[in-house]
């Protein structure tokens, strides 16, 4: 048993160092994770708490790995910043199965005590990163993914040693001709001949991928931007306390988000400096804010009194015209009103 016990840090030190290494393999179990999250639905007892916990494990999976990958290659942040979004990143992937846990522990109450503990915590850390540490918009999910087809890529082109470093580890792999100003790297520094791209050391490292290189803050926050992004971040602890002024099943609670949500968007949208003080990153959320918007065709009342009923009958109109269909319209008419109780509700955000 000590023996094991002593072995368990080299395990956890060879797994760091093969994650670092193939990313792009890494990704491949990842997804693997996830998809057994979906097979396992419906096919065990508990089956709806087994297959959150795999993706909810899959998920915690997926960002500790690129963590590790990260740290593999030096990108740096601040970190009581980081830290914040790790914590925000964890709860989010982590809430779904912990209410579903808490729910059959302790029923509905216990359920509902953990949502309001769950979204003044998101609420307050992410005021936290747009008031304290200038955040322009806080991401959804908080901690995007990384791309790990440009990190194999890279790493496969010779300039992996140059994702993310700073000025001081650029200078070590390289140096500048005095009459000239062009960057050299230095012989010692150089990939093998079979890796080499021989493209000259400074467009690689002006051509790193946007989720190291892109800066997170944009220009000064405008007032219409910061009542937007707190018209945002509000959202959900508004939509509890009309939940528990006006009922769960009426329709208030329901306008009422989405009227915040249309607000928020609309201050955006006419702020003049709102293109050149968000990055192409920031943008991109922005319009899938705007996406989301559809959601809100499935969310309570709505979907029990308009779209549950058209939304079965597209299925079965589907199930029963299209081969095959049948085997996936149907599993997914049966759990439709599980995942629209757990999943789209309004305090998702």
């Amino acid at each position: 048993m000590s023996s094991l016990l002593l072995s368990l840090p080299e395990l956890f030190n060879s797994y760091k160092t093969w994650v670092s290494k193939n990313p792009q393999i890494a990704s491949d179990y990842e997804s693997t994770a996830k998809w057994i999250s979906y097979f396992l639905a419906g096919r065990i007892n508990n089956s709806h708490l087994v297959s959150e916990l795999v993706y909810c494990l899959s998920n915690l999976l997926v960002l500790f790995n690129d963590g590790v990958i990260k740290q593999s290659m030096q990108l740096k942040s601040t970190a009581t910043v980081e830290k914040i979004k790790v914590w925000l990143a964890i709860v989010e992937y982590s809430e779904v199965f912990c209410e579903l846990s808490v729910q059959k522990l302790w029923g509905n109450t216990g359920k509902w005590i953990l949502i309001v503990a769950i979204q003044v915590f998101k609420c307050i850390a992410r005021l936290l990163l747009i008031y304290k540490h200038n955040e322009t918009i806080v991401e959804n999910p908080t901690i995007a993914p990384l791309d790990r087809g440009n990190i194999a890529k890279c790493q496969k082109g010779g300039s992996k040693h140059l994702l993310g470093i700073g000025q001081s580890e650029f200078d070590s792999v390289s140096f500048t001709l005095k009459r000239s100003g062009r960057v050299v790297r230095k012989v010692e520094s150089s990939p093998p001949i079979g890796l080499r791209n021989w493209k000259p050391v400074e467009l690689q490292a002006q051509k790193l991928p946007t989720d190291f290189t892109e800066q997170q803050n944009g220009a000064s926050i405008s007032k219409r931007q910061l009542i937007a992004e707190t018209l945002y971040v509000t959202k959900p602890l508004i939509h509890l306390a009309s939940m528990g002024v006006f009922g769960k099943t009426t329709w208030k609670p329901w306008v009422i988000s989405l009227a915040i949500d249309l607000t928020s968007l609309q201050l955006y949208k006419s702020t003049q400096q709102t293109k050149t003080s968000l990055s192409k990153k920031q943008q991109l959320q922005l319009s899938k804010r705007t996406m989301l918007l559809l959601l809100y065709l499935l969310r309570s009342p709505f979907y029990e009194k308009h779209s549950g009923d058209k939304l079965d009958a597209f299925l079965i109109a589907l199930s029963n015209n299209l081969p095959l269909a049948k085997l996936i319209c149907t599993p997914l008419m049966q759990y439709l009103p599980f995942w629209q109780s757990n999943y789209f509700y309004m305090w998702s955000s």
